[in-house]
């Protein structure tokens, strides 16, 4: 009995560890008017859920299996944590998290205001990529936002151009606001809610491990095609507290294995200003470093030859009287 008590209490204990990221479960399901409208872009390799809070879900057929970002497993046509924020006034803007149907693990901010939304466009040429347009309001500030989504099927990342500019009087303040840009997002590397902190040049994300933490060649970046002012790449809870302080400390955390998120920020913004960055999915779900050969049809006929020779070799050999 005393064998059985000391097993449930350090079940108890060790429960932590098993437990998964905690979720807000908000109040209003997919039927409220307050969960963002959104737009599926339809694409290869990747599948883009689009929301007029400027938040999206990817899926990759190069990794298959759920979203590439948390939480992995909302319903068809549902948004993640991430998107794109301001922070002007001691108050920071972005997606609407509280009012997603399936839940949040992100902290609260003030949401933007929607202005339009335009739903798919385009057939997914170079010349004629998908595209989504958003427009949002920041509050009462009169900063307004034209997000251009777009992708280009066979592409590995989505572009994304920020537009801002200021709305006319009365709604603007006089003289304008200084704000600073965001971009923020919780990380689920290829079907996995762990990874390996990233910086690669002025893109910041994450890199895939697999069940025994060893390095897989999958990323996910942000890329930011607009050099940031600052970066991280941490824990999902510290990015998102980051964001909350409208602050970014250049720091790529060297934790192995960590439930890991990634932000840039671009600082002292003032409009009109537009900013060039994106999301790439690159590689895929094998281990780091290795490859497989490949071989021209000469090549392939030769090692065909080659092992037909060895087998009837062996064969001669094993065969009685040879």
């Amino acid at each position: 009995m005393k064998r059985f008590l000391v097993a449930i209490v350090c079940l108890a204990l060790a429960s932590p560890a098993w437990a998964a990221k905690p979720r807000r479960i908000p109040a209003q399901r997919p039927a409220s008017p307050l969960a963002p409208v959104t737009a599926t872009i339809a694409g290869s390799p990747l599948t883009i859920v689009v929301g007029d809070d400027t938040s999206t879900q990817v899926y990759n057929s190069n990794v298959p299996g759920t979203g590439q970002f948390f939480p992995p497993d909302c319903g068809a046509g549902e948004t993640a944590d991430n998107g794109i924020f301001i922070g002007t006034g001691g108050i920071v803007y972005g997606p609407d998290f509280d009012n997603h149907p399936c839940g949040s693990a992100a902290n609260t901010y003030t949401p933007w205001t929607p202005v339009s939304f335009s739903g798919v466009t385009g057939t997914g040429t170079a010349g004629d990529p998908f595209k989504v347009v958003i427009v949002v309001n920041a509050g009462a500030t009169g900063i307004v936002m034209t997000e251009t989504l777009t992708y280009v099927n066979g592409a590995s990342r989505s572009n994304i151009s920020l537009a801002f500019s200021q709305a006319p009087p009365p709604s603007a303040p006089a003289g304008g606001l200084g704000f600073s840009v965001l971009q923020a997002a919780d990380l689920y590397l290829a079907d996995n809610d762990a990874g390996l902190g990233l910086l690669q040049a002025a893109s910041v994300g994450g890199r895939a491990v697999d069940s025994n933490c060893a390095p897989l060649a999958y990323t996910i970046l942000i890329t930011g095609d607009t050099p940031p002012t600052s970066w991280s790449a941490t824990g999902y809870g510290t990015i998102w507290d980051e964001v909350t302080a409208d602050s970014l400390p250049d720091n790529v955390d060297s934790t192995i294995c960590e439930d890991n998120g990634a932000a840039l920020l671009w600082a002292n913004q003032n409009v009109p200003v537009t900013i060039e960055t994106g999301v790439s999915f690159a590689g895929s779900a094998v281990p780091l470093g290795a490859t497989v050969p490949a071989l021209s049809p000469k090549a392939l006929a030769s090692l065909v030859l080659l092992l037909a020779a060895v087998g009837y070799v062996l064969a001669r050999k094993a065969s009685p009287g040879a």
